[in-house]
């Protein structure tokens, strides 16, 4: 049984979970989807090495799939939750005084609205695509250094074989 070591994998990895969490933070700045800030900060990449394999998983507030993809007409979002983004976009009922009522009927005509139309209008109700986007900007690239790293991994593994055998 040989344990061989993946350095040169796992190096790769860890680029690309850089890379991937640099490219995911520009697009969600470049789309001027993230009013609070806390999608940009929950973009994260996690490393997972053992024996047995090495991984890379990358991480976001779940809502990022809502973006990338848009919301689904006829499923009506939480008010609760537009109430949260309108206060973080400074965005007050148009009409009548700027009371909690009004501001609670305001988020729950947009949530119903989301739930008719879809979300993000300035898109035509449809997502971002962030994920697809940012995923189809590295893989081919992601795709052969992982391979020629593991190249290397294996072939000093092979060298270390041979020299112990002789």
């Amino acid at each position: 049984y040989l344990l061989m070591k993946v350095l040169n994998l796992r190096a790769e990895l860890r680029k690309y979970g850089k890379l991937y969490k640099k490219k995911y933070k520009s697009q969600i700045k470049k789309d001027e989807t993230d009013a609070s800030g806390d999608l940009y900060r929950s973009i994260n990449y996690v490393p997972d090495f053992n024996s047995n394999y090495s991984e890379i998983s990358l991480v976001a507030n779940s809502y990022i799939e809502q973006i990338s993809e848009g919301r689904r007409r006829g499923v009506t979002p939480s008010s609760t939750k537009i109430l949260e983004w309108a206060k973080e976009k400074g965005i007050t009922p148009e009409n009548g005084p700027n009371t909690e009522s009004n501001r609670n009927r305001m988020a729950f005509a947009i949530a119903r609205s989301i739930g008719v139309h879809g979300m993000i209008e300035r898109l035509g109700f449809k997502g971002t695509g962030i994920i697809d986007k940012v995923f189809d900007s590295l893989s081919k690239q992601m795709e052969t250094d992982l391979f020629e790293a593991y190249e290397k991994d294996l072939d000093k593994a092979i060298k270390e074989i041979n020299d112990k055998t002789k």
